[in-house]
């Protein structure tokens, strides 16, 4: 679904700004349940388009805001994935969001909506903007029903790439799962201690791998 609506940015709300920029902060992973939940996205240009796909992947009811969108974007609005509004941020667009995405381009928008979202206890994860954001998504690997993201906590985007390319390189493949899942159900039958549990995957892997 595609609206429409005037240009307006509303007041923005005075917030107590305890970020840092001098230190790398300490983060708590996390693997967030966003099926049927909504999510704010503020830009659809080609920054916001990858995440915005991840989002609709994982179920989130997305809705965008941005004057314009890429061609992806708009389809996937077309086809009812997601909702695009085609007009600037405005501050109640965070009403209801249980997750913020903000990729506008733009640092005045960018500060307006970390601090809507900071005072209304909403995570913004703010593309290629450090000081504008307060969760930060990683390089995925995604290989039923392993899920493994790496953050370099927005310091080396770069690198965290890299780092999920070698990664998926040595996750197992689906029979090692089926292998360990029969193990696992081995392990209940003989009620094997969990103490030597481990020792006897890692025996059994070797053996597989020769």
């Amino acid at each position: 679904m595609i609206a429409h609506a005037a240009p307006f940015i509303g007041k923005v709300p005075e917030v107590n700004d305890a970020r840092t920029t001098t230190t790398v902060p300490e983060l708590y992973p996390l693997f967030l349940k966003l099926e049927g939940r909504d999510v704010l996205v503020a830009g659809a240009g080609t920054v916001a388009e990858r995440k915005i796909a991840d989002l609709v992947v994982a179920g989130a009811r997305v809705r965008v805001v941005a004057p314009t969108a890429m061609p992806s974007v708009v389809q996937l609005a077309e086809q009812g994935a997601l909702t695009w509004e085609a007009r600037p941020f405005v501050a109640g667009d965070v009403d209801g969001a249980w997750l913020v995405v903000s990729a506008t381009g733009n640092a005045d928008a960018q500060r307006a909506i970390f601090e809507v979202a900071e005072a209304q206890r909403t995570f913004v994860i703010a593309i290629d903007d450090l000081p504008n954001g307060s969760a930060y998504s990683g390089a995925v690997v995604r290989r039923p029903p392993f899920l493994v993201a790496i953050s370099s906590s927005g310091e080396a985007p770069a690198l965290s790439r890299l780092l999920r390319e070698m990664l998926d390189q040595f996750i197992p493949s689906d029979t090692w799962v089926a292998d360990a899942q029969a193990l696992r159900a081995a392990w209940r039958a003989d009620k094997m201690p969990f103490a030597d549990r481990f020792a006897d995957l890692v025996r059994a892997f070797k053996e597989r791998a020769g």
